[in-house]
């Protein structure tokens, strides 16, 4: 058991599997944790196959090699390696309340310079701009955000992007999402796409009250892209 443990913890902490889960510092602790019970699962093989042989006669009831039930403790490793649970999705995401961050203050910093004519932005950080900034700092700007879709909730309202934001790891996820209005192609559910386009100005609502609004992005480009390493967004926009 603890070599099957232990050798998971490693692969996790050496592969970008560890990332569907947990934030990407936590692999090198996994990996360590792994190291440090495959240690132990050697000591321990070491010291059985050294110790002394019992007296005959002298039974326990379970055989030389203990319960062969024991070994069922190994199954939900097994599981684990041969299904593992894909990363947080549109099936997730239709099943959570929109998240909102937001500023108290309702002030936000400037927005960061444009890359290739479209301003660059976690979806997380349009959300909350969207719904909070008192200045409205991506009136007029083109922006450009990568997430995934999810549908509406009618046929005919275009799509949402959505991305998913946590602190830790999937357990605290939070997911922020925009309502897509101008793309005219079908688009299904946990693509990823590259869109560019522009916010559709709203009242801005107050941040001490969590808004369960989704922005509208007026879309200029959506551009189909393969799913980044990272999935998740771990911005301070999202707190």
């Amino acid at each position: 058991m603890l070599l099957t443990v232990g050798g998971m913890a490693l692969w996790l902490g050496l592969s970008d599997a560890t990332l569907s889960y947990v934030r990407a510092w936590l692999r090198l602790p996994l990996a360590a944790s792994g190291v440090v019970l495959l240690a132990l699962a050697l000591a321990t093989l070491r010291w059985g196959s050294g110790k002394e042989e019992e007296p005959a006669g002298h039974d326990h009831g379970h055989g030389d090699g203990g319960p062969r039930s024991a070994w069922l403790l190994v199954v939900p490793v097994l599981v684990l390696l041969l299904v593992a649970p894909p990363a947080l999705g549109s099936y997730a995401a239709s099943r959570r309340a929109p998240g909102a961050g937001g500023d108290p203050s309702g002030d936000f910093p400037a927005l960061p310079e444009a890359v290739g004519g479209a301003v660059p932005l976690p979806v997380s950080e349009f959300v909350s701009r969207a719904l909070y900034d008192r200045g409205q700092s991506l009136a007029g700007v083109r922006v450009r955000m990568l997430g995934f879709v999810t549908p509406a909730d009618k046929p005919g309202e275009g799509y949402r992007l959505a991305r998913f934001n946590f602190f830790c790891c999937a357990a605290d996820a939070t997911v922020y999402e925009v309502a897509v209005r101008g793309d005219s192609t079908p688009r299904r559910a946990d693509q990823w796409l590259l869109v560019e386009g522009r916010w559709l100005p709203e009242p801005v609502a107050k941040a001490t009250a969590p808004s369960t609004r989704r922005p509208v992005l007026i879309v200029d480009s959506a551009t189909p892209v393969g799913p980044p390493a990272d999935r998740y967004e771990h911005n301070l926009f999202a707190f």
